[in-house]
């Protein structure tokens, strides 16, 4: 079992994961940092793909799996083949006890494999059945593999909406869309776990890739949806509001000044700019002058942020209170004081003998915290371990592996 550090609200939640890549196991570990008891179902020939991935010009030669590690901490692994009979009624022994399942396998081998939710709701009414697919589970691509890159970022609006209006459209960084679909999904998680509690029952849930992106893109669909009107890609040298742009200073570093209410702070502005003429400029008087004069008024201020560096710039917007932030690359996030502050990144030991630092979850509990108890789990590290638990014998487990059945 995992260390008895375990101070999580769902201490006590047993979850079985079956999933690939990083959407429905980054699910299963945030509600593990929450507190629950994961087991991670891999295929013994290889297991979670990721294990395997090089990407990015990260080597496998590394001790430590950075993607791997991320969103498999706090999990136990078990190799079931599911392909086998045998297989298949491991899991759904497993499941007969489970509190949650969360899956990103597609519905289609799911339903082959008879673990589908009305395969397995019979054996587990009050089971929680979270399900995570690319498209739904209606509709004619219902069937279709998906990864974020194309359901969330490409298909729900955000690469047309992004970038300069003549260049091409930006590609996502990974597993943008599949961290904040498995945010969303282990709250809902534990929103039908509190259903569960009152009502005894449980119940399937389904979220999409595509879905969650439309919620990301929601403000932009919702105005389409009203007016008819659908944005298009502006350029940062045009935008109407030029205190709600990016800029950049002499050392090369951008920032964004973020002012959805300019009249607000355009005083304080031209003060932290050493420019308190341009408050009383007729051009810039107000949010509609601006507006007209917006292309002149950015080219001057690109004019005069190219004159001092950013953490000049920086320390003149936070003395005059203005909305504004670093263009951060990732380098800098890491080492950004702010993050550190937060503990956003908890230092945990390593099984190579290092000690890590991994991501932590977003979500602070103030009487139930979150905690990174173990790192990601070897494939199969906890088979035997497990099947004993749910009564298997130790010649049962001899005679599952003789078939093929484990890892």
């Amino acid at each position: 079992m995992l260390a008895d550090t375990n101070t999580g609200l769902l201490k006590g939640v047993k979850v079985v994961e079956m999933g690939l890549w990083v959407a429905g196991p980054a699910t299963a570990a945030v509600l593990g940092d929450w507190g629950a008891d994961v087991i991670k179902i891999e295929n013994p020939a290889g297991g979670d793909p990721v294990r395997g991935l090089m990407a990015m010009g990260i080597p496998l030669a590394l001790p430590v799996h950075p993607a791997f590690e991320l969103d498999n901490r706090n999990k136990r692994s078990v190799a079931v083949n599911v392909q086998t009979d045998e297989g298949r009624a491991v899991v759904r022994r497993l499941l007969q006890d489970t509190d949650v399942f969360v899956s990103n396998v597609r519905p289609a081998a799911l339903q082959r494999a008879g673990l589908a939710y009305a395969d397995v709701r019979p054996d587990n009414p009050r089971l929680i059945y979270a399900l995570l697919t690319g498209y739904g589970t209606a509709g004619p691509e219902k069937d279709r593999a998906a990864f974020d890159y194309a359901a969330f970022w490409a298909r729900a609006g955000a690469m047309a909406c992004l970038g300069e209006p003549e260049g091409p459209p930006p590609s996502q960084r990974p597993a943008m869309g599949d961290h904040l679909a498995a945010l969303s999904l282990a709250g809902a998680v534990c929103a039908a776990l509190y259903h569960r509690e009152r009502s005894g029952e449980g119940q399937e849930i389904q979220l999409s890739l595509f879905q969650t992106g439309l919620w990301m893109m929601a403000t932009d669909i919702q105005t389409c949806l009203v007016t008819g009107v659908s944005p298009n890609p502006p350029s940062g040298r045009t935008v109407p509001n030029p205190l709600w742009n990016h800029y950049r200073a002499q050392d090369g570093k951008w920032f964004h000044l973020v002012m959805l209410q300019p009249d607000r702070y355009w005083t304080r502005f031209c003060d932290a700019i050493d420019r308190a003429d341009l408050a009383s400029d007729e051009r810039y008087a107000d949010v509609v002058s601006r507006v007209q004069h917006a292309v002149e008024l950015i080219a001057l201020l690109d004019e005069i942020f190219a004159g001092r560096p950013l953490a000049e710039w920086a320390e003149r917007f936070n003395r005059h209170e203005l909305v504004w932030g670093p263009v951060q690359t990732i380098d800098d996030v890491v080492r950004d004081p702010q993050a550190r502050a937060l503990g956003a990144f908890e230092h945990v030991p390593h099984r190579s003998g290092e000690e890590i630092e991994l991501v932590r979850s977003p979500v602070e509990f103030g009487a139930t915290p979150a905690t990174i108890r173990q790192t990601a789990p070897e494939l199969g590290e906890h088979t035997e371990a497990v099947l004993l638990e749910h009564g298997y014998t130790w010649e049962d487990i001899a005679a599952l592996k003789e078939k093929g059945a484990i890892g």
